[in-house]
């Protein structure tokens, strides 16, 4: 939580502005001020009061997110069409995708079901990988500024519909449940599936969103203080 005296700031519009407004940082969980000290990169800065960790600065943090990030984008083509389970009864068989759930739950009649599993494992993951690759390449560039801050806050929407943990759950119930009734092959999708799922969680702890507004208020003090250059020497 932050507190202003002098009313609502965007974040990059704080990270530019920190030294002049005397913002200070308070604890999530006991409200202790902390004043407006930052984790160094590679640390984390922890309450003194009830140790509750207040902000984690991974070190190369946008370069780390890029690339798990673009990895998810990769591995998610073949975790949602190749075959995750092979599942046989006597002569009948049957492989399951990540895709062909949805369409059973559809064909069942369980629209609003097959819609949210649809959101939740598939549009949402996807989405939440597009963004961080965005976010991570796109505050390299000054002219990406605005549409990275936009991405930055739909990310913080999205983040928590993205439910790949919970469906890998409903996977691995299904082994244990249906092993005995028939013969289940893991097959490679399921693979590819855990991976995206390790990735996912990766991204969770190599993303710092702070270090995205620091890289663009930085950018902005400078291309400011360049320009205030430039009319002084006009001036002059």
């Amino acid at each position: 939580m932050h507190i202003r005296s002098n009313g609502y700031h965007s974040p990059m519009e704080q990270g530019a502005n920190d030294s002049a407004t005397g913002w200070q940082q308070a604890c999530h969980e006991c409200d202790l001020l902390l004043g407006n000290s930052s984790a160094p990169p590679g640390g984390k800065l922890v309450c003194p009061r009830c140790a509750a960790l207040i902000h984690r600065n991974p070190a190369r943090s946008i370069h780390y997110t890029a690339a798990l990030s673009i990895s998810g984008l990769l591995l998610f083509i073949p975790a949602a069409t190749l075959p995750m389970l092979n599942f046989s009864i006597i002569a009948f068989g049957s492989e399951n995708t990540l895709l062909n759930g949805v369409f059973s739950l559809f064909g069942a009649g369980y629209i609003w079901l097959a819609s949210l599993v649809l959101f939740c494992s598939v549009i949402a993951p996807f989405f939440r990988f597009l963004l961080l690759a965005f976010i991570s390449l796109g505050c390299l560039w000054g002219a990406l500024d605005r549409p990275v801050a936009r991405a930055v806050r739909w990310y913080q929407h999205i983040k928590e519909w993205a439910m790949l943990d919970v469906y890998m759950l409903g996977v691995l119930v299904a082994l244990i449940k249906m092993q005995s009734l028939g013969r289940m092959v893991v097959e490679s999708g399921l693979y590819c599936f855990v991976g995206l799922m390790v990735l996912s969680n990766l991204t969770l702890l190599s993303f710092d969103q702070q270090s995205v507004w620091r890289r663009m208020a930085r950018r902005r003090a400078a291309t400011q203080a360049a320009g205030n250059g430039e009319s002084s020497g006009a001036a002059s």
